[in-house]
């Protein structure tokens, strides 16, 4: 009898995850800017060049971020805030400042930052470690985020997310993304049809 309810239960469990899975994909996040700018101000940035965008496809946007240094960076801090606007306050999801070695190296990481990181490893030639090397041309080419790998997000909302590094508290760059989550054309066929 128990094994008869535990068994019922872990089909309805498999069931409602399959369908909440499929539900998800059935969205995607639409890019719509992201740009990014360095600290020019002071002569101790070690950033040689940065340059970011958007691909030119409407319909399929992705992001692309390439940078390199006039030094080796040992060490640094990387910032994130992700932020939904909402009518009478923003939403924050995530404000985090972090070290950007531990980040590079995938330890000591709340979840959200864990699964950026391993989708960072798809798109970019980002070290696994630091240093970030001298001359060597970083990217992120390509970049398009799974709503499937991440935690449930309300749908069909704006997303807004800055982000930056930071080298013995001076801002080297910072980048901001404006998106949003809308239901795929594919979806919208299905429900009505």
């Amino acid at each position: 009898m128990y094994a008869t309810r535990l068994a019922i239960v872990a089909l309805i469990s498999v069931y409602l995850q399959l369908h909440l899975t499929a539900a998800k994909n059935d969205f995607e996040l639409q890019f719509e800017n992201f740009t990014c700018h360095r600290n020019d101000v002071s002569k101790a940035n070690p950033l040689q060049s940065i340059h970011c965008g958007l691909n030119k496809n409407p319909k399929r946007r992705t992001l692309h971020l390439e940078f390199s240094l006039k030094e080796t960076v040992h060490e640094h801090d990387f910032h994130i805030i992700i932020t939904l606007p909402r009518r009478t306050m923003d939403f924050v999801l995530v404000n985090v400042t972090t070290d950007g070695c531990q980040l590079l190296a995938n330890k000591y990481q709340i979840p959200l930052l864990r699964i950026s990181r391993q989708m960072l490893d798809r798109y970019s030639n980002f070290p696994s470690q630091c240093p970030f090397e001298l001359g060597k041309p970083y990217y992120m080419r390509g970049f398009r985020l799974d709503l499937g790998l991440i935690p449930a997000v309300m749908m069909e909302t704006q997303v807004v997310v800055e982000f930056g590094y930071i080298r013995q508290q001076e801002q080297l760059f910072q980048g901001y993304i404006t998106a949003h989550v809308q239901r795929t054309t594919g979806a919208k066929q299905k429900k009505s049809g």
